[in-house]
């Protein structure tokens, strides 16, 4: 009786073993290549886009925080994109919770074709309070989808690739530039979001100057960013992304003569709905 259970007992340890070892093998395939000629299945598909700004001193003290937040469409007739629901909210808290959430009306049911014209001052007549950063919330879109699909078919597994395509000083519709420079796109792998495969890419591009007068603001200082966004393997989508960026900056106030040295950290989430409701 002893002998058998041992025997038994060998015999589960031989399956548990080979179970262990199956799993672990990997299809070699997936990191070979990307897919050639993947192509975009540009359905309507709507984004939760999340961006949280922590505002203070270069010494790491903190000022102040604001959390803009928006529903993205794409997809829609003749290639067109939308926002709704977007709001504005703030804290003088590092630790509490925003509170005053303020709508912007003026960007329910906006709607354009992505172009640079979008960087044109005459596409945002409309703006008013806190335009600065609803701007941005379309900028900030418009660049991670170029980053998940502009260089998409050039990416090697682990082999950072200069994107010099994105390089470039770019007018922020009349109230400023900010410039990119040393762009580097880097495929690092396969991961899964929202029961799909996706191609890991990251993303970063340091020492970039900025200039923005707007809402009676003027800030002059250098930006530096880098983030993560998984695209599909099968319809080639952004299931999920991140943007991380840290600006130095000079400021100065409205009815301020004394310009001061603060640092804003930026975090963003763009987040398919889908895996929220």
């Amino acid at each position: 009786m002893k002998t058998l259970k041992l025997f038994q007992m060998l015999i589960l340890a031989i399956i548990v073993m080979s179970c262990a070892q199956s799993q672990l093998k990997i299809d070699d395939s997936l990191f070979s290549r990307l897919p050639d000629n993947l192509e975009l299945n540009d359905e309507v598909q709507t984004y939760l886009m999340i961006t949280d700004h922590h505002n203070g001193d270069i010494f790491g003290n903190f000022h102040s925080k604001m959390r803009l937040k928006g529903e993205y469409t794409r997809g829609l007739a003749g290639g067109a994109v939308k926002w709704n629901n977007v709001t504005v909210a703030f804290s003088m808290h590092p630790d509490e919770a925003y509170t005053d959430e303020q709508t912007i009306d003026y960007m329910e049911n906006f709607t354009y074709v992505i172009s640079r014209d979008m960087l044109n001052p005459e596409k945002f007549q409309t703006f008013t309070d806190h335009s600065a950063f609803t701007k941005n919330l379309i900028w900030d879109m418009m660049g991670i989808e170029g980053l998940a699909w502009l260089c998409f078919d050039k990416l090697e597994l682990n082999k950072p690739y200069k994107a010099v395509e994105f390089n470039q000083k770019m007018d922020l519709a009349g109230q400023g530039f900010f410039e990119n420079k040393n762009m580097e796109l880097t495929w690092t792998g396969i991961s899964k979001q929202n029961n799909e495969l996706c191609a890991v890419i990251d993303y970063r591009t340091l020492n970039n100057p900025l200039e923005v007068v707007a809402d009676g603001l003027e800030i002059k200082g250098l930006s530096n960013y880098w983030g993560n966004i998984w695209v599909s393997l099968e319809d080639k989508q952004i299931e999920y992304a991140t943007l991380f960026e840290n600006v130095t900056m000079e400021l100065l106030l409205p009815g301020q003569t004394n310009k001061q040295l603060v640092n804003t950290i930026r975090e963003i989430e763009v987040i398919k709905l889908q895996t929220i409701r």
